[in-house]
């Protein structure tokens, strides 16, 4: 019997560590919150593009901040799904972090004409963005 007792303890250890990984994962996740309400860009449903790079810039200096590196963000425009999404990828010493905001975009004005051929033909726009160093 004392083995059973030492596999159902085992087995409550690895829960727990697992749970408490789960919390400790939104909790960094919630340290780089950025608040897409606060969006100049962004507003009744449309989308800017002249201003949604200083927007970008303001999470980058939100998480810098932090404390944290902003590696990079990734800006996804799809037609289809009427979604504008930006991840914000950042580290801090050995760990890194994904930051997700997205809204929904039902029209964009002032977007450059070869991303709109982009977004005409596939429906989706995908760029890379480094942050200024």
């Amino acid at each position: 019997m004392s083995e059973s007792e030492s596999l159902g303890h085992k087995f409550w250890k690895i829960f727990d560590t697992v749970k408490n990984a789960g919390e400790k994962i939104s909790q960094a996740l919630q340290e780089n919150v950025a608040d897409i309400d606060t969006f100049n860009s962004i507003q009744r449903e449309t989308l800017n593009f002249d201003l949604l790079e200083e927007d970008i810039k303001g999470i980058h200096r939100r998480i810098e901040q932090d404390g944290y590196s902003v590696l990079g963000s990734r800006l996804i425009l799809d037609d289809k799904q009427e979604l504008i999404e930006i991840k914000t990828y950042s580290q801090k010493g050995e760990k890194s972090f994904v930051n997700t905001v997205s809204a929904k975009v039902k029209r964009v004005i002032n977007i450059p004409a070869n991303i709109l051929d982009e977004m005409k033909s596939k429906g989706r726009v995908e760029l890379s963005l480094k942050p200024d160093n």
